[in-house]
């Protein structure tokens, strides 16, 4: 029930066959661009080279077009990928300035698109992968829609949802907002993963306890400070 989140230029494959050495029970790769223009490059090739990696191999990937995001997926699926993460959480102006990350959450209706697309890529018939899904709260405090964005996750067919319990204009300031993750296991089926500000055990224990969440995810409180359980 612990999980190491996917963080660019951290979770790398020698720090993610760490976690897992380390008790992660899972542990996504760095966040892999959707853009064929991209797949080439040197680093898009060592993001996704699992060569070794204990499993399951989780791959996450970003992008704003349906087409391309199933595209990408069904790639990561031939070079190893296990699991599809796709990543609408992404805080970064980078990400956002192109609809990415998690400015995909000001626009639901292509949320749905791409989940559509990329699940019916790789996510059905005998050979399926899981497909799961990272967000936020929301854009803002005035606009926090995780709970619509779950539902319309879990209709298109997503297994799993993470949810970092800050809105994009937050970024990683103030306290993480875990009523609004309880609010969304109380309203699906679906496996939730609480994340954001679990820095000790005994924080990962009150998270589960308070949001009902069916598992956790470890992000920057990953980076050099040793958990003991």
């Amino acid at each position: 029930r612990l999980f190491v989140a996917p963080m660019a230029g951290v979770t790398d494959r020698p720090f993610r066959q760490l976690c897992k050495k380390l008790g992660a029970g899972y542990a996504v790769s760095e966040m892999i661009a959707s853009n064929a223009l991209l797949w080439k490059s040197e680093k898009t090739q060592r993001r996704a080279n699992h060569e070794g990696e204990f499993a399951p191999i989780a791959v996450q990937i970003a992008g704003a077009d349906p087409a391309m995001m199933a595209a990408a997926a069904r790639i990561n699926v031939d070079q190893g990928a296990q699991i599809i993460d796709i990543n609408m959480g992404c805080p970064a102006k980078k990400v956002c300035n192109v609809a990415a990350g998690s400015a995909l959450m000001k626009n639901e209706i292509l949320v749905g698109k791409i989940l559509d697309a990329v699940i019916q890529a790789v996510g059905v018939g005998a050979d399926a992968v899981p497909v799961s899904l990272k967000i936020r709260t929301g854009w803002d405090r005035d606009h926090k829609n995780a709970v619509a964005i779950a539902c319309i996750a879990e209709s298109a067919g997503i297994s799993a949802l993470t949810i970092h319990g800050r809105t994009r204009a937050d970024l990683f300031h103030g306290a993480a907002e875990y009523e609004q993750i309880t609010a969304v296991k109380a309203r699906v089926g679906i496996p939730v993963i609480a994340n954001g500000d679990i820095d000790s055990p005994q924080k990962a224990q009150a998270v589960l306890e308070q949001t009902k969440a069916d598992a956790i995810m470890i992000g920057r409180a990953a980076q050099g400070r040793p958990w003991i359980f």
